[in-house]
């Protein structure tokens, strides 16, 4: 490189780092380190991981677990495991159902409370419940707006 790209390389960078600085952000070295250290969670052969800090750690034994959702929080896993929902904490613990028929698509409301899934509904097409994070009750039918008021079919807890 020459002399003189390398000075105006130097002096974009310099100016860049100082447009930074005046608008209040972050460089892209602080940015890179928080990165690193906000989880992450994949699906891969039917197990869930988390990544964090460049250290990836597999959470669920079995191979028939998938769409697994980060709690707003960080600190909780929602995912379908053997075609229903499921919630866990992010070190693997405290594994347990929460939804009372199949579903798929779990989603953390934004304040990491209930989750939504999709299941069949009372019409047989796909509809959209809600449940708590703590499993055991009845999910509550969101739609569609026929079925709010009628019984979904129940699939049961299935274990293991």
């Amino acid at each position: 490189m020459h002399r003189t790209t390398v000075k105006h390389t130097l002096v974009l960078a310099g100016i860049a780092a100082a447009a930074a600085a005046f608008a209040g952000t972050t460089t892209a070295a602080a940015s890179t380190t928080n990165a690193a250290t906000t989880p992450t969670v994949y699906a891969s052969h039917g197990a869930i991981y988390l990544k964090q800090a460049g250290h990836t750690t597999r959470l669920t034994s079995d191979t028939v677990s998938r769409q697994p959702a980060l709690s707003p929080d960080a600190t909780q896993i929602a995912y379908v495991h053997n075609g229903t929902i499921w919630v866990m904490h992010t070190d693997g613990t405290d594994q347990h159902q929460i939804s009372d028929r199949t579903g798929t698509n779990p989603t953390w409301d934004p304040s990491g409370v209930r989750i939504t899934y999709t299941a069949t509904s009372c019409t047989g097409a796909p509809g959209t419940f809600r449940t708590g994070t703590d499993g055991g009750t009845t999910s509550e039918v969101l739609t569609p707006a026929a079925c709010t008021t009628q019984d979904a079919p129940l699939v049961g807890y299935i274990t293991g």
